[in-house]
């Protein structure tokens, strides 16, 4: 019976996962698969006995000309890597490889103050990987990648993953950081990617919001239950294959409220919701789009995040942490592959810091973007703002105003107002009533709820009762509250579409029209966030609902659902920030200001060219990470 136990046990499948290390006490997963061979013989510096675990060398590939080859161009070009990469450290000079046209190393002398180790040449033709940091088996001279490991402190992902040795998927990032009980996030050195025409985001990290599948990963939704009884997906969600194909580099699913529904922070229960680094570090951070919003808002060697936006679900999390957000026009890139919430109004969008590279990763993801127009609009709407001559302004009505003067004169527009009640009962299609909430006060609502039963609820609960023996999974009430809600009706799908359809043909021919000049007759600004402290501690109220009191039932048209329902452009850009005493840390902190600016269908690329001329002439601030839009700590 023992040799037969045996023998069972030794058919086990066995597979490796990558190897942790630290150099220089940075921590490191190594991936399995080779990158190349390097030819000869390798050593380490006579008498030096720091080789790791397996017989591995930490070793850096650098790319030379013989006319730079001197020891003042070696360490200029050492420091360049240093200033460049989060990656790379001195522990990978333990051995040097100069690459390029006949190089000489022998009469190489870069001193004795110098951590290099050995330095050789190796020929182009015989090690075509990119330059930068590698490991190397001294036993066959095998390459291999190491990924910088980042404790996500912040609670922003689900989980790290990195590309699977075929190539063709992704695999759950096999390593942790010893003494961190954080998710563990791993990245490539920046070094071995250069952008191009073909892939413009060549290097670019970028975390996924967790309703978009990826190959080889489970999608959780914000849902432990959910998580559990699907496989890992067989395929990319569209918009995360557009950003591979543009050169991205995936490197961890981000949270997501459950579902991508609309909850408070303190509303989270199958996963603890991120943490927003702005201010005292507890207040709120958003809605579904809460992962992508804390994670760029707290971590630079993250460079853009992957969110979604159905009712603000991009936009909020952008205002509360302090970022650039945008919701795209409808139906610009397709959500094949993507849990959906109500697919009339579920678009793909991304929260950033930089601009410049939000406007090139817009280029990447959408299609159908409008690039005819010859100049930026000449009209301002400054939509529900207070007038400049309104006394008792709060400071951060003050920036607004302010930000809406220099827009102004910047684009030497004129500025007016709108009122929308007013415009539809003079203008509204026939057969409507006058006041638009009559119609569409449910709209939202019973689209996002009897959407989401019929695609998601449905087949989720009959999937779990046959694993679970006829058991239903915990939901969230914010969620459950929505879809018990929508199952009290009739179905209404059809009538909500035909309502959503009658205002958007409306809006965007009486409210923001196309221009063939500049591409949106006007832009149009408003603000959604009431720039007060809101914490995260704070437990009254704590379910969104209702007047009525219903969770997760959001009524009525309010601004932040005008480009839901009308299909267009809306993006958030932050304009300053104010002072508060915080209950928290008993000091005075910032809350970020953001303003909305919409445009008409189709008009993103315009909007974007006119943000980043905006910060360019200083009227919009760059953004960094940390306690506040200007840098800073991050307060655990």
């Amino acid at each position: 019976m023992g040799l037969l136990l045996l023998a069972q046990h030794t058919a086990a499948h066995t597979t490796a996962q990558g190897l942790t290390i630290a150099i220089d006490n940075v921590s490191y997963h190594i991936a399995l698969s080779s990158v190349g061979k390097l030819p000869g013989c390798h050593h380490t510096r006579p008498g030096n006995d720091d080789t790791l675990p397996f017989g591995l060398i930490p070793i850096t590939i650098l790319d030379v000309e013989q006319s730079e080859c001197n020891a003042q161009g070696l360490k200029q070009l050492i420091a360049s890597y240093i200033d460049e990469d989060d990656v790379f450290n001195e522990g990978f000079l333990q051995g040097v490889y100069l690459r390029g046209e006949v190089i000489n190393t022998t009469a190489l002398d870069v001193g004795n103050d110098s951590n290099i180790g050995y330095i050789r040449s190796v020929p182009a033709a015989l090690f075509s990987a990119p330059a930068g940091p590698y490991l190397l088996s001294q036993s066959t001279g095998e390459v291999y990648v190491p990924y910088r490991l980042y404790s996500d402190t912040m609670g922003s992902f689900h989980q790290g993953v990195i590309t699977s040795r075929d190539g063709k998927g992704f695999v759950p990032l096999g390593s942790a950081i010893a003494g961190s009980s954080a998710v563990t996030i791993g990245v490539p050195s920046r070094l071995y990617y250069k952008p191009t025409t073909e892939r413009p985001l060549a290097g670019v990290r970028v975390g996924v919001k967790d309703i978009y599948d990826l190959t080889g990963i489970k999608t959780g939704a914000g849902s432990r239950a959910y998580y559990d009884i699907y496989p890992e997906a067989d395929t990319n969600a569209v918009p995360v294959q557009r950003l591979i194909d543009a050169g991205a580099i995936i490197v961890g699913k981000m949270k997501t409220t459950q579902f991508a529904g609309p909850e408070n922070v303190r509303d989270a229960l199958d996963y603890q919701a991120p943490f927003n680094p702005r201010g005292d570090g507890y207040q709120e951070v958003g809605s579904s789009s809460s992962g992508p919003g804390s994670g760029m808002a707290s971590y630079d060697w993250l460079d853009l995040a992957l969110g979604s936006d159905t009712g603000g679900s991009v936009r909020v999390p952008a205002e509360d942490n302090g970022l650039f957000g945008n919701r795209p026009s409808h139906d610009m890139v397709p959500l094949n592959n993507t849990v959906p919430l109500a697919p009339q109004y579920d678009t793909a969008g991304f929260l950033a810091r930089d601009p410049k590279l939000w406007h090139t990763a817009c280029k990447a993801l959408y299609s159908g973007l409008a690039t005819s127009y010859t100049r930026l609009p000449s009209k301002v709407i400054a939509y529900e703002l207070p007038s400049a001559g309104t006394t008792d302004l709060t400071e951060a009505q003050k920036l607004v105003l302010e930000f809406v003067g220099k827009i102004a004169k910047h684009l030497s527009a004129s500025t007016s107002t709108f009122n929308l009640s007013a415009a539809w009962a003079q203008t509204r299609p026939a057969g409507t009533p006058e006041n638009y909430n009559d119609m569409l006060n449910t709209t939202w609502a019973i689209l996002a709820a009897q959407e989401q039963i019929r695609l998601v609820r449905d087949p989720f609960f009959k999937d779990y009762a046959a694993k679970y023996n006829g058991r239903e999974p915990f939901v969230n009430p914010s969620t459950n509250g929505s879809w018990h809600w929508g199952s009290g009706f009739p179905n209404l799908i059809d009538e909500a579409v035909a309502n959503k359809t009658l205002f958007m043909n409306w809006w965007n021919t009486v409210a923001l029209p196309p221009n063939k000049e500049t591409c949106s007759e006007s832009i149009f600004i408003y603000t959604f966030s009431n720039y007060q402290p809101a914490y995260r501690s704070t437990y009254t109220g704590s379910v969104i609902s209702t007047p009525e009191g219903i969770p997760g039932v959001l009524l009525g048209l309010n601004t932040g659902f005008i480009s839901p329902m009308a299909g267009n452009p809306d993006f958030v850009v932050p304009v300053g920030q104010v002072k508060y005493q915080s209950v928290i840390t008993q000091h005075e902190e910032v809350l970020p200001v953001s303003v909305r600016i919409m445009a008409a269908r189709g008009c993103d690329l315009m909007l974007l060219d006119l943000i980043n001329e905006l910060v360019e002439a200083g009227i919009v601030p760059q953004v960094k990470t940390g306690d506040s839009l200007d840098g800073g700590p991050i307060y655990i």
